[in-house]
């Protein structure tokens, strides 16, 4: 999900694409890439979160 809402909309501006499920290009034009940035930086969080928690407990 990181990678297909927050990847592909910035990807998909640059080389013109139209993805069906890349749900923040539905947004207008300032929101679609504040939308895009914060699901990377989530999935960014969520992994990092998850590494932790997996060192921890090994």
């Amino acid at each position: 999900m990181g990678i297909y809402e927050g990847v592909v909309p910035f990807v998909s501006k640059v080389f013109g694409w139209q993805p069906f499920l890349a749900f923040p290009l539905r947004l207008p034009s300032p929101w679609w890439w504040i939308v895009s940035a914060a699901v990377i930086v989530v999935a960014v969080v969520v992994l990092d979160v998850l590494d932790k928690a997996k060192k921890r407990a090994a």
